[in-house]
């Protein structure tokens, strides 16, 4: 039985069928069901692996539905293209939920304090899952407009551009005020850097390596 099947809730089956994605990929075989179990998981393998797939369906079988005005999934990414693309795939594949998924990021406007203070207000106004660049996240963390208290699931996507951009001063910040939550790591290299960068945060996680 395909995992899609047995680990995804029958709504989200049926989307990523009318999706046209049929077959699992092996990222996915790998990590939906320890995902799915709650664990710590740091998944390690080269772009088309399917890692952002992976993001966007486990987070949609967690959360579901709507619930209150805090996000309960907060998801790091490197910069506003891979915002606006990971929030396409939730668009498509959570079309029959009712989740609202928030983008923080640099780009968008010319004035951008108009653009920090119009993402602010989206993400206050009530927000499930949030797609944030480290910068933008605590520029919004600092004022007050991203509230990190009821997150189930913290996500950093592509870890190694994290420390490639420098970005490892504002996640650590950001980090000191994390729930107890289910941590996950994507990433293209699993390295000494990237180990201690998440070692602040995540303990003894499940490591999972798929190659092209």
């Amino acid at each position: 039985m395909s995992i899609f099947k047995e680990k995804l809730n029958k709504y989200l089956f049926n989307t990523i069928a009318e999706a046209g994605i049929v077959e699992p990929k092996k990222i996915q075989e790998k990590t939906i069901a320890r995902i799915n179990g709650g664990a710590d998981v740091v998944a390690v393998g080269p772009d088309g692996v399917g890692k952002t797939t992976t993001i966007v369906l486990t987070t949609i079988n967690k959360l579901r539905e709507a619930f209150e005005d805090a996000p309960r999934a907060f998801i790091l990414v490197a910069d506003q293209d891979k915002a606006e693309a990971m929030k396409e795939q939730f668009v498509l594949l959570g079309k029959h939920t009712d989740l609202r998924v928030r983008v923080a990021h640099e780009g968008g406007k010319v004035d951008m304090k108009a653009g920090l203070d119009k993402q602010g207000e989206d993400i206050y106004m009530g927000a499930d899952v949030v797609i944030g660049t480290p910068k933008r996240s605590f520029d919004l963390y600092l004022k007050q407009h991203l509230n990190l208290n009821k997150l189930k699931t913290f996500i950093i996507d592509d870890a190694e551009l994290m420390i490639k951009y420098s970005y490892q001063g504002q996640i650590d910040r950001m980090i000191h005020s994390l729930p107890k939550c289910q941590h996950l790591v994507f990433t293209n290299d699993y390295n000494e850097k990237v180990e201690k960068l998440i070692s602040k945060f995540i303990v003894n996680p499940a490591v999972v390596e798929v190659e092209e």
